[in-house]
């Protein structure tokens, strides 16, 4: 029965009392039974052997009651003092007595009978309970129970005396250099230690081994050494199920079902303005944003992250949830299912960072991710519907605007094309004109210098290039008297072919120019 109620209150914190007469009057009495149960300890220890054999017997368990009583006591007039050792020291005590009992219990059963000459004890004895004297005389005990049941005397023993003088000294001294080695203080490579001298900190360690002053003087309070966390601002640590453990091969598990017309633990749900012609309302959406944070990794941040908060992830779960519902009451439901998602994200990292800075917590937002924003659950078909009309109509739009933009393209393509043609035969004209000019000038101060033997000379050479290319045969004017020169454009053959074929006929002709 002790084993069980000691074990069942067995706890590492407690909640303590409020601070009101209810525990006063608790105090009031533990300390009246304390002083109740002194006065019948000092009574009972008085009683002799031979008046009350068994007041031997419950003055030690009297004092075992006051000892639970007494060690009960700081925590009820200290609320503050939450240390296992503090609560849990009352129960210590009486697990060890009844562990005793039962030990002695099962070594009964082992034991000889009596000889009948002595009347057996109605209550136990414990030797445990026996030692709560003062002054406390633990080596004592143990001599006079060797000396009583094997009839050894170690008071005869040399070395039995030294330790008995050197017990106490050496005991102090393992104590004092005990509580000299608490000011050494080792740091693992995770995490940072904010140094406290007497109360007030007054440096930031890194990851190591340090030597300060001892406790209470001296205290480290380690923090966070750059580890990232992730928060979700939708989850509820206190409904939140256990992380089940899947096979690689086997089906998804729940959680990685992100499809809209289902429920998701991590979605936050959030109220956006909507617009419908010239009326306006108020839509809800869900939403899962995701914040990767952590404690900074300068002091300043440390000494914050130590002094400024006492529960971090709740701290940042908070702010997030007021920046976004400040942040989503400004967007309408185009502005969040459209391409500004990545510019809100960013907005919302600034705003959660500011309002983490501005309350001097130490916490660095790292990133932001807008991991998904659709309708609830229950409207996700009809949300549907409508964002396929919306995509059908954006489509049409989008297809005549591009018909459009075509149609305009080759418009102003013909357009430049006729526009640089004209330009380019105007050109052209423009060339011919003036090197027709040019060359009228040339030719009319070419007349003017030469005269008439110019205007043979360009008979001539236009003659020549009108009859390029033609066979010509020139018959000089002094064959025939009184004829004109005569130009014959037939086609003769050359004089070589007609001497080779009529050469006893006729006689060589001389081509002349």
């Amino acid at each position: 029965m002790a084993f069980y109620i000691a074990l069942s209150g067995w706890n590492s914190s407690y909640v303590p009392l409020l601070d009101n007469n209810n525990r006063w009057i608790a105090v009031a009495c533990l300390a009246g039974a304390v002083f109740v149960l002194l006065v019948a300890e000092r009574h009972l220890s008085a009683v002799s052997k031979e008046a009350s054999p068994e007041a031997g017997s419950i003055a030690p368990l009297l004092r075992l009651v006051m000892a639970v009583q007494l060690l009960s006591l700081p925590g009820l007039v200290w609320p503050q003092l939450n240390s296992s050792l503090a609560i849990n020291l009352p129960a210590v005590l009486v697990l060890l007595v009844a562990a005793e009992f039962m030990l002695r219990g099962l070594f009964s059963l082992f034991a000889p009978p009596g000889d009948g000459t002595t009347e057996p004890g109605l209550i136990p004895k414990s030797q445990l309970a026996a030692q709560l004297t003062w002054p406390p005389r633990p080596l004592g005990f143990l001599q006079q129970e060797l000396h009583q049941r094997f009839g050894i005397d170690l008071r005869q023993v040399w070395a039995f005396t030294v330790l008995k003088r050197a017990f106490i000294p050496m005991v102090t001294l393992m104590l004092i250099c005990g509580w000299l080695l608490t000011g050494l203080q080792q740091i693992s490579a995770t995490e940072r230690g904010v140094y406290e001298r007497f109360g007030r900190s007054v440096a930031v360690l890194e990851p190591g081994l340090h030597l300060g002053l001892p406790w209470p003087f001296g205290r480290v309070q380690l923090t966070e050494n750059g580890q990232v966390h992730e928060l979700a601002a939708g989850e509820d640590p206190a409904n939140q199920p256990p992380v089940l453990r899947v096979n690689a091969e086997g089906p998804a598990p729940a959680s990685a079902d992100r499809l809209w017309d289902a429920t998701h633990n991590f979605d936050k749900a959030q109220i956006i303005a909507s617009q419908s012609g010239d009326q306006q309302s108020l839509q809800i959406v869900n939403s899962d944003v995701r914040f990767m944070w952590r404690i900074g990794l300068s002091d300043k941040a440390a000494l914050a992250a130590t002094y400024r908060a006492v529960n971090l992830p709740e701290l940042v779960r908070s702010t997030a949830n007021q920046v976004l519902v400040h942040q989503f009451s400004s967007l309408t439901l185009d502005d969040v299912l459209s391409e500004r998602r990545d510019d809100l994200a960013g907005q919302i990292n600034q705003a959660v960072q500011q309002q983490l800075d501005s309350l001097h917590s130490g916490v660095e937002i790292l990133s932001t991710v807008v991991e998904a924003i659709h309708p609830p659950a229950g409207a996700a078909d009809a949300f549907h519907g409508v964002q396929a009309a919306q995509i059908a109509a954006q489509s049409l739009i989008l297809r005549e605007q591009g018909s459009a933009a075509e149609k305009a393209a080759l418009a102003a393509t013909n357009a430049a094309v006729r526009e640089n043609a004209a330009q380019i035969n105007a050109t052209e004209a423009l060339s011919e004109a003036q090197a027709t000019a040019t060359r009228f000038a040339a030719q009319k101060n070419a007349y003017q210098q030469a005269g008439q033997v110019f205007i043979d000379e360009l008979w001539f050479k236009q003659l020549q290039q009108a009859l390029s290319g033609r066979p010509l045969l020139v018959i000089d004017q002094r064959i025939g008297a009184g004829s004109p020169p005569t130009l014959d454009l037939r086609d003769f053959p050359t004089s070589t072919d007609a001497a080779r074929r009529d050469a006893p006929a006729k006689p060589a002709q001389e081509l002349s120019r």
